[in-house]
């Protein structure tokens, strides 16, 4: 079964077969950071409504502004305060380019590391 977010987990990543426990490691940081990234930094459009004609096809979808899931969430009337805090919080604490740095020298490593035992492997 294809993860959700498969697709952004391979261009992130590659193709490789990640098994070790220093990979998955690895991976877990990655994907910590990128979430972090993605929640925080990067906006997304919101399916807002969508025209059918009258067999049913889809003539025009109309979006609402892109806001990041962090500005969703702080727009929201579900979520308490305390959160909204702590959310306003860990973003004060981010910064983006910081974020994307730590990503790409993450995966540096884990590219080193595969090909490191790509080599020993091939050599054998």
């Amino acid at each position: 079964m294809e993860q959700k977010n498969g697709d952004k987990v391979r261009r992130l990543v590659g193709y490789f077969r990640y098994e070790s426990e220093e990979k998955v490691s690895l991976l877990n940081e990655i994907y910590s950071r990128a979430d972090l990234l993605d929640n925080f930094f990067i906006p997304n459009f919101k399916l807002k409504s969508k025209v059918k004609n009258d067999k049913g096809k889809t003539i025009k979808k109309e979006y609402e502004k892109p806001k990041t899931p962090y500005q969703r969430l702080l727009e929201s009337d579900t979520v308490s305060e305390k959160t909204k805090s702590q959310l306003k919080e860990t973003y004060e604490s981010l910064n983006m380019v910081k974020l994307r740095e730590e990503i790409n020298v993450l995966v540096d490593k884990l590219y080193s590391i595969q090909l490191t035992k790509s080599k020993s492997v091939s050599k054998t």
